[in-house]
């Protein structure tokens, strides 16, 4: 009954209220249609294929060796703490505007989710290091190894393993490393940091 209702309303205010002003035909071309004849042109004239293999090679480089951070090696043993509380500076609400986390409130994302591998972090470019990471940090589930610079396959494949990379220092700026190796642990609420003097 209801549909029926509906439907009747709705052709009662469908009505043709006629032409208001001159209209005129479309003389744009269709943009889809210009797109087809440019790709088609640059597929005929071979511009599409070495555009292509130019970012076949750009993503291969990118796969290789990433953007990442050039490090110095460490002169001497470093070791600190890190402590990774949060503390939140305004209220966090949800979709209603009820207050899940007050202004104020701290947290350690650590005792949520502890780290349970220790981060190994090196210079790939770096034989010396690449050779310590093999000796320190046994690939195993006890370690996790990051480079922070250098040819990434190059390094799986010397060390048989697999290998992570901190693209743009993101981890090693998180974790105030400033010298390689690096290795970070969890002891108790805190994250302890070593640099390692080879």
């Amino acid at each position: 009954m209801c549909l029926v209702a509906f439907i009747v309303s709705f052709k009662a205010l469908s009505t043709d209220l006629g032409q208001l002003g001159k209209s005129y035909p479309i003389i744009e071309p269709d943009l889809i249609e210009t797109i087809k004849t440019m790709l088609q042109k640059k597929q005929d004239s071979g511009e599409m294929d070495v555009l292509n293999e130019r970012l076949k090679g750009n993503a291969k480089t990118y796969v290789q060796r990433p953007p990442g951070v050039s490090l110095p090696k460490a002169a001497e043993y470093r070791g600190f703490a890190v402590d990774p509380t949060y503390t939140v500076s305004q209220d966090i609400r949800d979709a209603h505007g009820k207050v899940l986390f007050p202004a104020g409130y701290t947290i350690n994302p650590l005792t949520i989710k502890p780290l349970t591998k220790a981060l190994c972090f090196i210079d790939g470019d770096d034989v010396e290091q690449v050779q310590w990471l093999e000796k320190y940090c046994p690939d195993n589930y006890r370690f996790k190894r990051i480079l922070v610079n250098g040819d990434f396959n190059l390094v799986t494949k010397k060390t048989k393993s697999r290998v992570y990379f901190d693209q743009k220092g993101y981890l090693i700026s998180h974790f105030r490393i400033k010298a390689l190796p690096a290795v970070v642990r969890q002891s108790g609420g805190l994250l302890y940091v070593e640099e390692f003097k080879i």
